[in-house]
């Protein structure tokens, strides 16, 4: 059964945030879940100037006192809307933003970090180098991240009808799986299991390409199939070939997925737990990503 007690969203106040905000609201209401709006205060004052020419800015703490007190009052009227019926709480804090929400996350014990990839301000720039990919490097909670391409409407996380698990058979395949299919099972989606083979491997002669290709193809059904079994789990099996981010993504769009579950690293270090896959997958996925 999933657990989704304590939800965690980030706040920059960008229109994708907004849509984060209203998707958490939807599945508080459904598990009954504390909301936590955290915004992180960037503002660094580098020049404090008072005199003439300059800003009124007595020292950088009074612009910094300023600042927060401003950012709190649109705080506390940012998602009333979307949180209606919902508990929560709003926090407001300074310093580097993506350290502040995975310290909140692991302090607080979080089940969900929910998060646009991209927004305003730090959150401007594409995912690599951004907020939110520090935090998936970073965090040991399951990370929800809406869709990074497209700006058309999307459903609703209650209202997923299909939900698709990308496998790479990695040590956290088994959580990602199980996470998946509580959350189809919650809400009666259909579940469909993903794995990418490589595609044929340069300087393989043609007259084995064919052969290699049934025997890659057919191998890793076979071990999906058995993965399966194992864990206790129905879903149905695809297996696509090709480089690994863009035939998850096209699978995900031609068989209408509205969410996708993967597993990321399961050790924190000095790399993160977000591989190259992982990176690929979340800027290729044409419906919102949870990385476990």
């Amino acid at each position: 059964m999933i657990k989704l007690d304590k939800i965690l969203v980030p706040v920059d106040f960008s229109g994708r945030n907004l849509a984060a905000v209203r998707d958490a609201g939807n599945l508080a209401r459904h598990f009954h879940s504390e909301v936590t709006l955290l915004h992180v205060n960037e503002l660094v004052v580098l020049h404090p100037m008072t005199g003439p020419l300059g800003f009124g800015v007595s020292s950088a703490n009074a612009a910094q006192a300023g600042n927060l007190s401003r950012q709190k009052q649109e705080l506390d009227a940012f998602g009333v809307a979307e949180l209606t019926g919902v508990e929560v709480k709003r926090l407001i804090c300074s310093g580097d933003p993506a350290k502040l929400i995975v310290e909140h996350a692991h302090t607080g014990g979080v089940d969900l970090i929910l998060m646009p990839t991209r927004g305003k301000g730090a959150f401007r720039r594409l995912l690599l180098g951004s907020v939110a990919a520090k935090v998936l490097h970073d965090a040991e909670c399951p990370v929800w991240t809406g869709r990074h391409v497209g700006d058309a409407p999307a459903p609703g996380p209650t209202e997923v009808r299909h939900v698709m698990c990308a496998i790479n058979f990695g040590p956290q395949s088994a959580k990602a799986l199980r996470w998946a299919a509580d959350f189809a099972a919650e809400f009666r989606a259909k579940l469909t299991v993903v794995h990418a083979v490589l595609g044929t491997p340069p300087n393989l002669p043609d007259r084995y390409m064919f052969q290699w290709h049934g025997e890659a193809v057919g191998g890793a059904d076979e071990r999906l199939r058995a993965f399966l079994i194992a864990s206790n789990v129905q879903a149905d099996v695809l297996i696509v070939d090709g480089e690994t981010p863009k035939v998850i993504g096209t699978a995900v769009g031609q068989h209408g997925a509205g969410l996708l579950v993967m597993g990321r690293s399961c050790v924190s270090g000095r790399n993160g737990r977000l591989g190259s896959e992982a990176y690929g997958i979340i800027c290729h996925a044409p419906c919102p990503v949870v990385s476990i």
